[in-house]
């Protein structure tokens, strides 16, 4: 189609493009490389499909179904695209080129481009409508929120570009076909090119192929020009997302992340106070942000007014990335600390590592990991954390709990109960672990009691540890403070090791997570069960058999720490709903869009005094909806906080919340 002196141009725009596309996608490959922690890019071969999932928007569709689908659209037609521009290069680059022509394949290719295009422009549209005239506030970032100036109008601007980019690259894609149907005959599988095309019937044959040959170049060029400045706007999502998801691991939970070799001398820094300092997945996380801020949704301290936003964070480091691209590329130092630009330290302290963020991102992003990071650098680097974590931190190194009671008092919550010890019995299948709540808090002992004479009715083998027993290191490696959590740790796998312990249940969700996936990376591999799944398999295996009837309109409140940490929504809910005549209601918010307590991340020691209102009366705001005649709980911590709520709300409920396994047991009968 081209003519010579054409071809000769094209070759030179071609080679400029691809000469720039090197350099910008080079430079964010070399600012990735600079992470301290390097990317298994093995793992991106065993990991194909999730990525091509992702790459069809699959993971989008957890939340905002109107906007996911017609995202998909217009991704779908963009990946068409990439396929139709290159057959567009040939044909004109080569006279008499048609792709597979007279054949199903070719119609079908014509049918498909023709309807994705149509579904690519009205999607353009629906998106420009969606920021520019609805002004959607979901697409907004508090002002109370550290966020880059430039991102204020940046994204803004970042998102208009390209909307005009594919817009136009599009539209004069189907134009250009146009012309070259009126040039021809009509095509029944271009409908809508072919209706364009009535409107040409006017026009010279001379004047039909100028066109056409304009559009080409207009079609052409344009994505020429954009591949080059891909990497520096947000739609690399487009494939860093995908990219994301194939470096993320299957054993890989919202909890995780690396533990420090404190034995390491080489070692100069803990935790992350420059972006270097953070891992090369988590560089990677602000290329693959789509900054659609689905993570900030529902992220507690959000929505409860603090100063932090997860969305903020791969914004704020995408803009620092593309202020300081060329410093970062030859390798030079940052020198800005995160606290200074990524979040503020009231941001690095408001978080709950409730693990939604995580969640609900499309793109396999940890903002919430990259505060637990900060958080070690503050308190194990700078000395610098909330006055009320020195006392827990001290509770916890000198008593073994965060309460700062004395370890000696670790048995007292058995009272009369006969409860076997293993220190006494040496062996057993099952350790049952009380934890620091179970042993010390008042409504925690309850539980633990409750959980005793359960196994007791079902002759369970297993024993506590009493007194051999000390904290997880839970609230301390949220907290920031690795080297307190190892410390912690390391007494307990002795302990385990003495014991020859293999099979561990638990009530609390922190100590679970801990024990099952904290305890994983010091290389230690336990069957940790949580105490509903237990619970739940005893009722359906027979040995428990609830009889009582209840006859009440019961919530279940999701734990982060059970739920999305761990993926154990129903076994809760199983052992509700086996108690004769109980309603099991659910709340607005539930499973793995549940909303959090506000006690995870160790804010269970920390004090609430930022934002609208506290993170548990907006949980209550959920309890006012349904007006259930009870709460459920399966976590201390979360009872707690509901609670309190309940109590600061006067709400009329028959009870304060009460775990599963309390309501379980009432319906018992000896």
């Amino acid at each position: 189609m081209l003519t010579g002196w054409e071809k000769a141009v094209f070759l030179l725009v071609l080679l400029g493009s691809l000469g720039a596309t090197r350099t910008t996608f080079g430079n964010m490959f070399k600012i990735i490389g600079r992470g301290a922690i390097p990317i298994d890019w093995t793992t991106t071969f065993k990991r194909i499909l999730p990525g091509i999932l992702a790459l069809l928007g699959k993971p989008l569709f957890k939340t905002r179904p109107v906007a996911t689908i017609i995202h998909t659209g217009v991704s779908w037609g963009f990946i068409l695209y990439m396929l139709v521009n290159l057959i567009d290069i040939i044909y004109g680059l080569f006279s008499g080129f048609h792709f597979l022509p007279d054949s199903i394949a070719g119609n079908i290719y014509r049918l498909f481009v023709d309807i994705f295009s149509i579904v690519v422009l009205l999607g353009v549209l629906y998106f420009l409508f969606r920021r520019f005239i609805q002004n959607d506030p979901a697409l907004h970032i508090n002002e109370t929120v550290m966020l880059n100036e430039k991102a204020r109008k940046g994204v803004f601007t970042d998102s208009a570009l390209v909307a005009f980019f594919i817009f136009f690259h599009v539209g004069f894609r189907l134009l250009g076909a146009s012309f070259e149907i009126a040039l021809a005959e009509v095509d029944v599988f271009q409908p809508a090119a072919s209706a364009l095309a009535s409107l040409w019937s006017d026009m010279s044959t001379g004047t039909l192929v100028f066109s056409e040959h304009a559009a080409w170049w207009l079609a052409i060029g344009l994505i020429l020009a954009f591949i080059p400045y891909f990497p520096t706007t947000k739609h690399a999502h487009l494939f860093m997302g995908p990219l994301n998801h194939m470096i993320t691991s299957n054993d890989h939970t919202a909890a995780s992340f690396e533990t420090i070799d404190f034995e390491d001398e080489s070692l100069e820094q803990y935790g992350a106070a420059l972006l270097e300092h953070l891992p090369q997945k988590n560089i990677l996380d602000a290329y693959a942000c789509i900054m659609c801020n689905r993570c900030q949704d529902a992220c507690p301290a959000y929505i409860t007014g603090k100063p932090l936003s997860p969305s903020a964070i791969e914004v704020n480091k995408r803009y620092y990335i593309r202020d300081h691209v060329s410093d970062l590329a030859k390798g030079k130092e940052s020198g800005d600390r995160l606290a200074d630009w990524m979040l503020s330290e009231d941001a690095i302290w408001a978080c709950t590592s409730c693990g939604y963020c995580v969640e609900v991102c499309p793109v396999a992003n940890e903002p919430m990991v990259d505060i637990l990071r900060a958080r070690q650098d503050l308190v194990m680097m700078e000395s610098k954390f909330p006055k009320e974590a020195v006392a827990t931190f001290k509770n916890l190194e000198v008593n073994g709990n965060p309460w700062g009671q004395s370890a000696q008092d670790r048995e007292n919550w058995i009272g009369d109960l006969k409860v076997p010890m293993m220190r006494e019995k040496g062996k057993a299948e099952y350790l049952y672990w009380v934890g620091c709540a179970g042993a010390y808090d008042s409504r925690g002992q309850e539980v633990s009691q409750a959980m005793v004479k359960l196994m007791n009715h079902a002759n369970v083998d297993y024993a506590v540890l009493g007194t051999e027993e000390t904290c997880t290191g839970d609230s301390a490696r949220r907290l920031g403070n690795e080297y307190l959590f190892q410390m912690l740790a390391q007494q307990n796998i002795d302990t385990f090791d003495n014991y020859g312990v293999t099979k561990i249940i638990t009530q609390c969700p922190h100590c679970l997570n801990a024990l099952k996936n904290d305890y994983k990376a010091l290389g230690k591999n336990y069957e940790v069960i949580h105490h509903a799944e237990f619970l739940a398999e005893l009722v359906d295996q027979g040995k428990l058999s609830p009889s009582k009837a209840s006859n009440a309109n019961i919530a279940y409140h999701d734990s982060c720490y059970l739920g999305r940490h761990n993926d154990i929504y129903e076994a809760p809910r199983d052992v509700i709903k086996a108690i004769p005549g109980v309603k099991l209601e659910e709340f607005p918010r539930n499973k793995n869009e549940g909303m959090c307590c506000g006690a995870g991340g160790g804010r269970m020691w920390l004090e609430e005094t930022l934002g609208d209102k506290t993170i548990n009366l907006e949980r209550i705001e959920d309890v006012k909806a349904v007006n259930p005649d009870e709460v459920a709980t399966a976590c201390p911590f979360c009872a707690t906080m509901i609670n309190d709520g309940i109590m600061a709300e006067a709400l009329d409920t028959k009870t304060s919340s009460k775990d599963i396994a309390q309501y379980l047991l009432e319906s018992i009968t000896e």
